[in-house]
């Protein structure tokens, strides 16, 4: 039963993309970040913040390039108000 829990905590990092891209951000009213340079410049400030809260290891780890980090850091954006709609933000988006 561990192992299930386990493979599905693996399997579930594994399908985290890359995070920062601020062309597939938007906030939740629906306008895409890089309309608009203020919420832009919002979003590079909670992406600052968000990046050291990340690479700490209560919620994040020190490896940039980790699934773990790319989770930390989306959830901590989503937080924020930013949430991702890249066309690979999850796994099910490519199937259609």
């Amino acid at each position: 039963m561990n192992l299930k829990y386990l493979a599905a905590a693996v399997l579930g990092l594994a399908c985290v993309s890359a995070a920062e891209a601020p062309q597939n951000y938007s906030i939740y009213a629906g306008p895409p970040v890089t309309s608009d340079p203020v919420i832009l410049d919002i979003y590079d400030q909670a992406l600052v913040r968000c990046t050291a809260e990340a690479s700490t290891p209560p919620r994040g780890t020190a490896y940039a390039s980790s699934y773990y980090y790319n989770a930390a850091l989306r959830a901590c954006l989503s937080r924020q108000g930013f949430i991702d709609n890249g066309a690979y933000a999850y796994p099910t988006n490519s199937l259609f």
